[in-house]
């Protein structure tokens, strides 16, 4: 998993703190439409379809399928989007990274964007509708095939935990970087298989005056990556990536927030960091020091009496809202009046089934069934049908290896699509048989009766 391919150096100060950051998800989606669209050309001029023409076909499919499919996505997964504002639904809309898409409803929305450009531009040249659909269906396997590269380079759309059995078989368990992975949330808080970590922490006296903050190690669990580095139980965390791991909050607002955070910010030249931008939160110190910590506890609790102060570790701040892209986490422990400095250690997930590689091996093979199947097709439109009956069928399959919510009689919101997809394609078959010439048909100048080839 690499949510983050590379970093641009560039605008550092809008892009904290490596600059812009170019992610694996979104290169995909990149090269999707440059190797589609290129090849799409090609197969295009066997319908008589110019260029110039098809590239406009491309970016309508491409841009309406996108809004599909995040639609979509945000109405399976509405629970992920709290705030039902209209501004704060469009942001939320172009964070395609933070969550994903759904690919029947860029199917939906893909169609849509092919009825408005059949409507202004298609119908206005003598292409076959169908002929065009046979030239676009591999096209469609491509996508998806280099598509789900870039949900497993994001770490979406992961499959349930695999057997022990299967994980040492290629394909058989990907082990995701757990910090920044979306199935964390699920395989951590929901099913409690795992800790965030590779290991648990003793409970502290949080806003207890004279309590240390700092995480105490419970328990390392055996074979873990944080076992490897050196980690060991007892141990305090006193630095976290080189940052010293003391955070204090300002449980207040209003005026009482604000004379704290002014005594905060009378310790800025001692290295402390003072954080009120954010509407969601409440101010926040981060301490490089723990005997300033002392102290400006000391002082603000003087200072505002009635301040309700949290102490708390700056381990904690950053696993709960880990950076995407970073994977490894550097921990310096004090072990017996000693500091100790560990080994950087990556924790990973239990072994998942990787579905999204699955469904691009599956794709690739359609692919390859289509092309040669595209000389011997009895009719036009009947590359498509076979397209969509491929993908249903390897659809409905795969996700049951997923983990996703039912919505009727046990099935999945996909597998229901699958069905529909399914259904369509063997109507639009039995639709194709009996209207559309056969091409297996000699005309009396022994040319296919279909035309072209």
């Amino acid at each position: 998993m690499h949510q983050v391919l590379f970093t641009i150096p560039i605008l550092k100060e809008w892009f904290p703190p490596d600059g812009i950051p170019v992610y694996g998800f979104g290169a995909m989606l990149f090269i999707t439409f440059i190797v589609c669209t290129a090849w799409g050309v090609r197969r295009a001029k066997v319908v008589g379809m110019s260029p110039e023409r098809f590239q406009d076909l491309t970016i309508w499919l491409f841009v309406s399928g996108i809004v599909g499919a995040r639609v979509l996505y945000m109405v399976q997964y509405a629970n992920q989007f709290p705030d039902k504002s209209l501004g704060a639904l469009v942001v939320a809309f172009f964070q395609i990274w933070k969550g994903g898409i759904i690919f029947y409803g860029s199917a939906l929305g893909g169609a849509i964007g092919y009825g408005f450009f059949y409507w202004f531009v298609l119908r206005r040249l003598k292409v076959s509708g169908w002929q065009l659909a046979d030239a676009v269906a591999p096209l469609l396997a491509l996508g998806l095939a280099i598509g789900r590269i870039g949900c497993y380079l994001n770490g979406c759309c992961w499959g349930q935990v695999a057997i022990e059995e299967a994980c040492p078989v290629p394909l058989g368990g990907a082990h995701f970087p757990l910090l920044p992975a979306h199935a964390r949330e699920q395989l951590v808080r929901d099913q409690a298989l795992q800790t965030s970590t590779g290991f648990t922490v003793e409970s502290r006296g949080r806003g207890l005056r004279g309590a240390d903050p700092r995480t105490v190690v419970q328990a390392v669990e055996p074979g873990s990556a944080a076992a490897a580095a050196g980690l060991k139980k007892g141990d305090r965390i006193v630095e976290v990536n080189g940052q010293p791991n003391v955070v204090v909050e300002v449980l207040e607002t209003g005026a009482t927030a604000d004379k704290a955070v002014e005594e905060l910010r009378k310790l800025e030249k001692h290295g402390v960091r003072v954080e009120t931008g954010a509407p969601d939160r409440t101010a926040r110190a981060f301490f490089n020091a723990y005997d300033t910590y002392e102290q400006a506890v000391l002082a603000v609790r003087s200072a505002v009496p009635e301040v309700r102060l949290i102490e708390t570790d700056l381990l904690g701040e950053m696993v709960r809202d880990w950076p995407r892209g970073k994977h490894a986490l550097t921990l310096t422990v004090q072990r017996d009046g000693e500091k100790v400095d560990l080994a950087s250690f990556v924790p990973r997930t239990v072994g998942l089934y990787p579905t999204q590689l699955y469904e691009t091996i599956s794709m690739v093979l359609l692919i390859f069934l289509l092309i040669a199947y595209y000389p011997f097709r009895h009719h036009d439109g009947e590359l498509m049908v076979l397209c969509m009956i491929g993908y249903a069928v390897h659809r409905f399959v795969n996700e049951s290896l997923r983990i996703e919510p039912t919505v009727g009689m046990g099935l999945t919101l996909s597998q229901w699509g699958s069905v529909v997809i399914f259904v369509a394609a063997v109507g639009m078959e039995v639709y194709l048989w009996r209207v559309m010439p056969s091409r297996w048909r000699a005309t009396p100048d022994g040319a296919p009766a279909g035309g072209k080839k």
